[in-house]
């Protein structure tokens, strides 16, 4: 991957600023395909023998500009921005994908003080169009994968686009206690036009569709005393489905399966799936004291019409999607930061989520697959002055996240060591960095999940990475 970001601020006044943004990338991820937990254990590097013939990779070409604005006028803040961003993808797998995005978006907004308050509205528009072309592989079946694009079987034109209108107050009610409410109206539309010829065996994959939502958050805070809160908070979001699911494969079948023309041919077709929401209670304390610093929060989720979808870990083919009942979130976020002296710092982060359906007609009350219950990471930062540094870190997972919806394999757990050293100036740092510095074999997560493995140890699975030296330099301008 190569990155160019760059991003400026001209002030026209002591009141109005313009900023502008610039980010260049390129990147191209090899997809050697799952492996299964034995494979990984053993310290494996095959790949999928179809993946290595087919060449299957993504490569991604993109470049964002964006332009901004924020003044204070007669007692009120304003801010625009406008931003463009062109995408080129080429997406190899047993088919392969080019994809031409375009995407304009823009937020407008103003805030003021008024009768003891703070004040917000807000407009958030975006609009995208995705020009998708699907090919044969080659001869897009094994052994016939060649890399190369094949005979086209899919042109569709995807248009994504949101409107979002927020309004927001926040008041402090007493000394220590206030209170912040943000309601938002959401309008999501998706739009999929066929481009390919239609014909009675090949029906056109089109749909036009609008989701729609009312989401907000209400945030009441209580300091007990000095540089401590106690919060509580209600919210609700809104997530429309994405191209991912909507727009999924129907691969042909028997021997024909490749064949872009006959009785039974490759082609798109549109899942049917709607939109999910999530109701959220959380509660929590944050605050500093004596050189700890602590921020921990626990929150209880309901999931309306969960997304729910199953893969093909070897093909990358959607094999199933729809929408839970019922699903629901339970979990805690702790963070703890201790300063020993001037330097020292102790850190630890503790993530626990309970993903599991609710009372679901097939499942029952199993966990949700890939998120692992437990993610921990430890830190020790050391600044002996002069501008040197150095650091050790440790990422563990007691158990990972379960490959089945059945909940019959889970992916066994991990705990990973890095580390870091350099020296920081006031324009320049310069850093060596040691990821997994140990050569763990360990399984990263779980790429694709399935309905039941019946407690077979799948090829699903995609190993973490293995020992890795960094060094660079940082400049400031």
């Amino acid at each position: 991957a190569d990155r160019l970001i760059a991003s400026g601020a001209v002030s026209l006044s002591p009141d109005t600023r313009i900023t502008t943004n610039l980010i260049v990338s390129e990147s191209e991820l090899q997809l050697p395909g799952p492996l299964t937990q034995a494979q990984i254990k053993a310290g494996s590097q095959a790949g999928q023998p179809a993946n290595i013939a087919g060449d299957w990779r993504r490569a991604v070409s993109r470049a964002r500009m964006a332009l901004g604005i924020d003044s204070h006028i007669a007692g009120a803040d304003i801010f625009a921005q406008v931003a463009y961003m062109d995408t080129q993808v080429d997406f190899r797998r047993r088919d392969i994908q080019l994809e031409d995005n375009a995407d304009w978006s823009g937020r407008f907004g103003i805030s003021g003080a008024r009768s003891g308050g703070e004040w917000q509205l807000s407009y958030t528009g975006q609009y995208g169009v995705r020009r998708q072309q699907q090919f044969l592989n080659g001869g897009g079946t094994i052994p016939s994968f060649t890399g190369s694009a094949g005979p086209r079987w899919a042109d569709n034109d995807l248009t994504a686009s949101r409107q979002t209108i927020s309004a927001g107050y926040e008041a402090a009610l007493t000394d220590q206690f206030s209170l912040q409410g943000i309601a938002s109206y959401n309008v999501h539309g998706r739009k999929i036009t066929d481009l390919f010829p239609i014909r009675q065996q090949r029906p056109a994959a089109a749909m036009d569709e609008q989701y729609e939502e009312v989401t907000g958050l209400l945030l009441a805070t209580y300091r007990t005393f000095e540089a401590t809160d106690i919060f509580a908070a209600y919210s609700r979001t809104h997530e429309p489905p994405t191209w991912d699911v909507l727009l999924v494969n129907a691969n042909g079948a028997g021997s024909g399966a490749a064949l872009v023309s006959g009785a039974v041919p490759r082609r798109p077709v549109i899942a049917t799936v709607g939109d999910q929401t999530a109701d959220t209670i959380e509660a929590g304390i944050r605050g500093q004291k004596a050189g700890l610093s602590f921020d921990i929060t626990a929150y209880l989720s309901w999931l309306n019409n969960e997304i729910v979808s199953t893969t093909d870990p070897v093909t990358q083919t959607v094999a199933s999607v729809g929408n839970a009942d019922r699903s629901t979130r339970l979990g805690v976020e702790a963070f703890g930061l201790w300063s020993i002296a001037d330097s020292i710092d102790l850190s630890a982060t503790w993530n626990w989520t309970q993903a599991r359906f609710d009372n679901d007609l097939r499942f029952g009350d199993n966990h949700l697959p890939i998120v692992p219950e437990h993610v921990v990471a430890l830190k020790a930062d050391w600044r002996p002055g002069s501008g040197f540094f150095a650091s050790a870190s440790a990422e563990i997972v007691p158990e990972g996240g379960y490959a089945d919806y059945a909940n019959t394999v889970r992916a066994d757990g991990y705990a990973t060591l890095g580390l870091r050293a350099g020296w920081q100036g006031e324009r320049f740092t310069i850093f060596a960095q040691g990821r997994n510095v140990t050569d763990e074999n360990y399984i990263s997560t779980v790429i694709a999940a399935q309905n039941n493995l019946g407690g077979a140890d799948a090829a699903t699975f995609s190993p973490g990475e293995g020992a890795q030296l960094l060094a660079g330099v940082e400049a400031r301008f």
